[in-house]
């Protein structure tokens, strides 16, 4: 075996595909081109501390995956990724992939990662439940005040089911709130200026209503990440759940309960994001980091994507081979209603107030109002420098 490639990335569903024996994608690319693939897997509580280690050089890693538009432009800026090259063409048929996405792989007119998978809010429902309590299906496009009505009343309407579980764990709080933000007219951040929008008579309202889903949610809701997520929707303990487009895959495997039962809506106000990769500049093996991440972006790959973890890149995969049940919602969501924040400078840094602060609220440590006034000044320190 010649040269090592080590790759960090995150736990997320498409990654496990990469290394899944059963479908041998390391393993072909390895034996064709006489390389190790080291991949090094990272929970996401876990994983901006170890990204930002490899990329100033405190871990050792060529290439690491980054969340699109949330941190390409500040980390172009500082130097540390290099740019992309499709290595003689072998990054196949790029106009396939979704615009939207395209363009969030490029700042300042270059490219600089290769995608791997959508996450973006998707609403999961029970059908029999909606049709028993609701009168019918839920639509297939919804509001946020539509989701907390529909929760409060569906809320024990059958033994041991929740209305709603919420992903409401400190790490991922903050965008499972976004939707109810945006619904009150208002984002986190101005599009233009980067300075927070979210403390407002708006925002605390938005705040509220999202708190006070904790009284249709289980009890333990505000430690729920993905897999806590997954789990109380599969046993069919809760009627409504949002989760992510990369995450539906693992949602609707073999142990989702009545998976004919199971819904999907996308929500108006929601949000995504491209998960990525990116070569670092410090990386000595650019030419064999470029090669394998074309590879892993390529159209067959993208397929495989889309049926194991939910949510593929590539505009053919929603119409060609394996098509799964959520794919017209998931793709009408992209392109219509999904909205990304702004590329902002140490926009890592900033969005770390958000998720302390809000989830401090929903445990009631913090009132909605005193909240936002703490994430503001802390988001207003680090803007200052």
């Amino acid at each position: 075996m010649g040269q090592i490639l080590k790759v960090l990335a995150v736990g997320d569903p498409a990654v496990y595909l990469y290394k899944d024996p059963r479908y041998g994608i390391v393993e072909t690319f390895s034996r064709e081109n006489g390389a190790e693939i080291m991949f090094h897997i990272v929970p996401w509580a876990e994983y901006y501390g170890a990204m930002m280690d490899a990329l100033e050089g405190k871990s050792d890693f060529d290439v690491v995956m980054a969340a699109g538009h949330l941190w390409l432009k500040d980390f172009v800026r500082k130097g540390y990724f290099a740019e992309a090259d499709d290595h003689e063409g072998a990054f196949d048929r790029q106009e396939d992939i979704l615009e939207v996405i395209r363009k969030e792989m490029e700042t300042a007119g270059k490219r600089y990662l290769y995608p791997s998978f959508c996450d973006g809010h998707i609403l999961l429902y029970r059908k029999s439940v909606a049709e028993k309590y609701l009168g019918g299906l839920v639509p297939r496009v919804v509001d946020t005040d539509t989701i907390v009505r529909m929760a409060s009343h569906l809320h024990q309407r059958e033994p041991g089911m929740a209305g709603i579980a919420l992903k409401a764990h400190e790490s991922e709080i903050f965008l499972d709130f976004l939707p109810y933000l945006r619904e009150e007219g208002i984002d986190a951040f101005d599009e233009k200026t980067h300075a927070p929008a979210f403390n407002t008579p708006e925002g605390i309202r938005a705040l509220e209503k999202y708190i006070s889903l904790k009284e249709s949610a289980p009890e333990n809701t505000d430690s729920f990440g993905n897999d806590e997520l997954r789990e109380t929707f599969q046993n069919r303990q809760c009627a409504l759940a949002v989760t992510w487009g990369g995450q539906l895959g693992f949602v609707m495997d073999e142990r989702c309960l009545d998976k004919e039962d199971v819904g999907f809506s996308a929500i108006k106000t929601s949000w995504n994001v491209t998960w990525s990769f990116a070569i670092s500049q410090k990386s000595k093996k650019k030419e064999l980091a470029n090669k394998f991440l074309s590879y892993l972006a390529s159209s067959p790959i993208d397929q495989l994507v889309g049926t194991y973890s939910g949510a593929p890149v590539r505009e053919s995969s929603y119409t060609t081979g394996e098509i799964q049940p959520w794919y017209p919602v998931l793709l009408e969501s992209i392109r219509t209603y999904a909205k990304p924040l702004p590329m902002m400078e140490n926009a890592g840094d900033k969005l770390a107030p958000l998720y302390e602060h809000i989830h401090k609220a929903f445990k009631g440590i913090e009132t909605p109002a005193e909240a936002l006034f703490e994430a503001e000044k802390e988001i207003l320190k680090i803007a200052r420098g």
